[in-house]
């Protein structure tokens, strides 16, 4: 049976698949090997690894499916074996989206729990980042800070942190928006880099980005900022806030007659927001950097399968959050698969920065992961929310845009 050490009590139920033939290369498990080594966190029948995510703080809510894509993924290794006869547990940590704290839970989970290596969740890798460096510590994640483009032990499948690209002001400009008012979380580092990104993309691409401004429920009044919003006229907003906060400003700007042409969120690809505010989230946009849920296929199916069968306390599965921490903890499972029998922190690291070809079993496109740190995700697939709020609707596949200057 999966099992899951943790830093307070969770049931965490068994995640057990067979991946669906023709899913495309998703890493599987090598032939049984039981050979005993001193690496720290590996033993003879199991790898330990560390889980950093924000379970609380301002941003924990768009958090909560983290674990179940990795329990999923990790559900599906454990039930043919393991890799290379071991089975892979973890012990997670709540960094709070904090970087100080981030660096002490690093800490923690290396010195004190003596895990392999760390799959990092969260806008606050940066705390732990030249600590986990220093110690060739392997670590699989997003990529939501410009760190993660610095060190050759942090893999990520997506650099949405690095360069700048006008893909989002290319989405925009085809939408029909011309003006644009960005809406963030204050007191987040990460946050605001990511609003910094949006609004050089769409300077880039000609949309004139009329002001960022900051709005944190509990703290700010949605009908203070839609006021705000509104004396700005725009015809587009640029949401790097929680999806339900930015439904509760959307309300207040369309009683009052306003209604943006374009409505672009950084996250809210969740049928758990459909199903709970239905119309209110009509036209909302969210780009996603890997295959839409809607697009079907064998990677696809693999996926929901292992979610719904052995995260049932995950209503909705096709959740953002809860594919990109699955494709994370895939990549961690590559990277043991290719470090042996016996595998080192080290070896782990060359091995899995050799590889030229990696695709999560085909939730992803192809990416080279050998030349690959650091270079901007340039394609992405747009998906809306539909006019009735009941389905998100594929509304630009594969829309590439270019790098920009800094």
């Amino acid at each position: 049976m999966f099992t899951c050490r943790h830093s307070k009590p969770l049931a965490v139920s068994a995640m057990l698949l067979l991946v669906v033939a023709g899913a495309g290369g998703c890493s599987t498990s090598g032939v049984a090997s039981a050979s005993t080594c001193d690496t720290p966190g590996v033993t003879a029948d199991q790898v330990n690894l560390g889980v950093l995510y924000p379970d609380t703080g301002a941003v924990a809510s768009a958090f909560g499916a983290v674990r179940s894509g990795i329990d999923a993924r990790l559900g599906v290794v454990n039930s043919t074996g393991g890799v290379h006869g071991r089975k892979i547990t973890y012990e997670w940590r709540d960094d709070q989206g904090a970087a100080a704290t981030n660096e002490t839970a690093a800490r923690d989970l290396v010195d004190g729990r003596r895990v392999f290596g760390i799959i990092e969740a969260t806008l606050a890798a940066s705390g732990s980042a030249q600590y986990l460096a220093d110690r060739d510590i392997p670590v699989t994640g997003l990529a939501a800070e410009q760190v993660w483009s610095k060190y050759e032990n942090m893999f990520a499948f997506s650099y949405v942190s690095a360069a700048p690209t006008d893909t989002y002001g290319q989405f925009v400009r085809s939408q029909g928006g011309s003006r644009a008012v960005v809406l963030q979380t204050a007191l987040s580092t990460g946050v605001s880099n990511a609003s910094a990104r949006y609004a050089r993309s769409l300077d880039g691409a000609g949309v004139q980005v009329l002001d960022t401004l900051n709005y944190t429920p509990g703290a700010d009044s949605p009908l203070t900022v839609a006021q705000r919003i509104a004396a700005l006229d725009p015809d587009t907003i640029i949401s790097v806030i929680q999806p339900d906060a930015l439904v509760a400003v959307l309300d207040t700007l369309r009683a009052a007659g306003r209604s943006p042409k374009v409505i672009l969120s950084a996250s809210g690809y969740d049928r758990r927001l459909l199903r709970t505010y239905g119309p209110r989230v009509a036209g909302l946009v969210v780009p996603v950097f890997y295959r839409p849920f809607e697009s079907g296929g064998p990677a696809i199916a693999a996926y929901t399968t292992a979610m719904t069968r052995y995260s049932p306390q995950i209503d909705a599965p096709e959740q953002d959050l809860a594919v990109t921490s699955y494709i994370e903890a895939d990549m961690f499972i590559r990277g043991l698969e290719l470090a042996g029998d016996c595998p080192t922190r080290q070896g782990f690291i060359t091995a899995l920065r050799s590889v030229t070809r990696y695709d999560a079993g085909g939730l992803i496109s192809p990416i080279n992961i050998k030349t690959g740190l650091g270079k901007p995700t340039t394609c992405y697939s747009f998906v809306q929310a539909n006019p009735r709020g009941t389905a998100f609707d594929v509304v630009a596949p594969d829309l590439c845009g270019k790098e920009l200057a800094p």
